[in-house]
């Protein structure tokens, strides 16, 4: 099986034409035709069902023009990768973090060992403009220019001297008269909202913060209980607080990458691309 195989079958499953695709390709039609049949007996299958001159994409041939498109991406990419790799060349990506902001020191910092000459510029705003941008929604949303790249529960943090530290699982219906601590101005606050309007009250916030991290100390301070990502908040590091189930309402969010209107147009803006989505499905293995 050869590269040029693989391209010639990629521009022909475009066009389900011969023709067009020799056109594009800069190559006779019988060479296309050729190529094809060499890789069909090759991989021992048909890819396109063929009517006289007609010919359309077979479910093989889709499934191989779905896994060829990324590998051949990769290829294509591949002399800028080394590039960078190598470095030869510097560049600075504008990363907006607006969710998982505690994964961000370990993304960084395993992504500059691999790449010590890609820098960045960190954001977190959700009207700027950027190259990549790490966001949250609800489970049943989806946002338009992105990939989704984790899904993860959302448990309650309560301090370890708290009655509800006596149980491993709490209805958030429950939990009206209690005081929360919360993030002010950010995505995840207006996530959790909507499942504290799923219950029918507001919570009663006892401390906001901008900082994920005063809120993780705040709990742990035994000064309120908040609802906490699970993989992307990680375990609680202290004794001094628990995470707990919650049974209802069941409590989601969905983590994506996105990038701007036009697309991504800086090549190590799509390796970081790429890693970030390498990272995400080691976290959720993990």
């Amino acid at each position: 099986m050869e590269l040029f195989q693989l391209r010639y079958f990629l521009t022909v499953a475009k066009y389900e034409n011969f023709s067009k695709a020799a056109d594009e390709l800069l190559v006779s039609q019988p060479s296309v035709s050729k190529a094809i049949i060499q890789l069909e007996q090759e991989l021992g299958v048909q890819l396109f069902d063929r009517n006289g001159k007609r010919i359309k994409l077979n479910n093989a041939g889709k499934a191989l023009q779905e896994r060829l498109k990324s590998v051949l991406a990769t290829l294509n990419n591949l002399p800028n990768e080394l590039s960078i790799a190598a470095g030869k060349r510097q560049s600075t990506i504008i990363f907006n973090v607006l969710a998982a902001t505690s994964l961000l020191p370990d993304i960084l910092l395993k992504f500059k060992k691999e790449y010590p000459l890609i820098n960045f510029q960190l954001l977190q705003n959700k009207n700027a403009k950027y190259d990549l941008c790490i966001s949250s929604t609800l489970p049943n949303v989806m946002l338009n220019n992105s990939a989704l790249v984790m899904s993860e529960d959302l448990k309650l943090a309560v301090p370890a001297s708290s009655p509800l530290a006596l149980t491993n699982a709490v209805d958030l219906a429950d939990l009206r008269y209690e005081s929360f601590v919360m993030l002010k101005n950010h995505i995840l606050r207006d996530i959790t909202m909507h499942f504290f309007n799923l219950c029918g009250y507001s919570p009663n916030i006892a401390f906001e913060s901008d900082s994920p991290y005063t809120i993780r100390e705040l709990v742990s301070a035994g000064l309120g209980i908040t609802l906490w990502p699970e993989i992307t908040w990680g375990k609680i590091q202290s004794d001094k607080a628990n995470l707990l189930n919650i049974t209802n309402p069941i409590c989601r969010r969905n983590i994506f990458i996105s990038w701007p209107d036009d697309g991504i147009k800086k090549q190590e803006v799509m390796v970081f691309f790429e890693f970030l989505k390498r990272y995400f499905r080691q976290r959720i293995r993990s």
